[in-house]
């Protein structure tokens, strides 16, 4: 994705009327300050959004309900568990997650899309059991071992996905059978498919900040078939793919007289 567009006033796109939408504070602005309360406590098809703060704790995501962050920048989700986080089921987006003591996050099932993993004493991401488990768009760097490590019997699908600065591998597969890794920037061993997939600096703006910089190879770089929000082919990386967080996309605006001056309406959409 290439270009983001300002409004001077913006609408956020519609939340479906047949989601329950729980909203996690740790200030106390929500339903819950506690994420893993929110989870207990929803039902299949609900959506947690969880605003900006650093949330102490491990997690169990064992039903299919949407946890949304509000950005890596703003939301992190960290332990001294390991894992941090448990999945077996539903969606993760929009989070930068770690773990002090060991592994970031254990997925046997379920989708993870735009999130950041990073500084984890062990494995960013670890699979070892599971047939559905669906990483895209994530990035995985400076964590104590391997980046992702998927093992039998497990099945993990990586996709768009950058992995940097790891103390070893950043895609690892000892059984050569468990990770399916496309379209992907990282080191890489015994992965089952290696489709789109190189080894090359993806020049971030900062070591803090995931954007791509000019003449990055992850522009327009990611699977065919996932597209950005702008309609290009999607980046690889926290940035890229249908659920990238962007800033507001003007689509409608207005101009109108008003004696000597001149007003000016716009509405945009975005994520978050």
């Amino acid at each position: 994705m290439k270009k983001l567009f300002f409004a001077v006033a913006f609408a956020v796109a519609a939340i479906p009327a047949f989601s329950t939408i729980t909203i996690v504070d740790i200030n106390g602005a929500g339903q819950f300050t506690s994420i893993q309360l929110a989870i207990d406590n929803s039902l299949p098809g609900d959506t947690i959004q969880v605003w900006p703060g650093t949330y102490n704790g491990a997690i169990n995501i064992n039903k299919n309900v949407v946890l949304q962050g509000s950005g890596y920048e703003n939301t992190i989700i960290t332990s001294a568990s390991t894992p941090t986080i448990m999945m077996s089921n539903g969606l993760i987006k929009w989070f930068m997650i770690s773990s002090t003591y060991g592994i970031g996050l254990q997925i046997s099932n379920g989708h993870v899309h735009n999130c950041v993993f990073k500084g984890a004493a062990n494995y960013g991401i670890y699979c070892n059991n599971g047939t559905t488990g669906y990483i895209q768009n994530c990035v995985i760097l400076n964590n104590g071992s391997y980046g992702i490590y998927a093992t039998s019997p497990g099945y993990l699908t990586v996709v768009n996905c950058i992995g940097r600065a790891n103390t070893n591998t950043d895609f690892y597969n000892p059984n050569q059978s468990a990770l399916n890794l496309s379209y992907s920037d990282g080191s890489q061993q015994y992965s089952a498919n290696s489709q789109g997939v190189f080894n090359s600096d993806p020049i971030f703006v900062s070591t803090t900040n995931y954007h791509l910089s000019t003449g990055s190879p992850c522009f327009d770089t990611g699977q065919p078939s996932l597209s950005d929000p702008d309609g290009s082919i999607s980046d690889i990386g926290y940035f890229g793919g249908p659920d990238c967080p962007i800033f507001p996309v003007v689509y409608q605006m207005t101009v109108s007289p008003n004696g000597n001056n001149i007003n000016i309406q716009a509405k945009a959409r975005a994520n978050y």
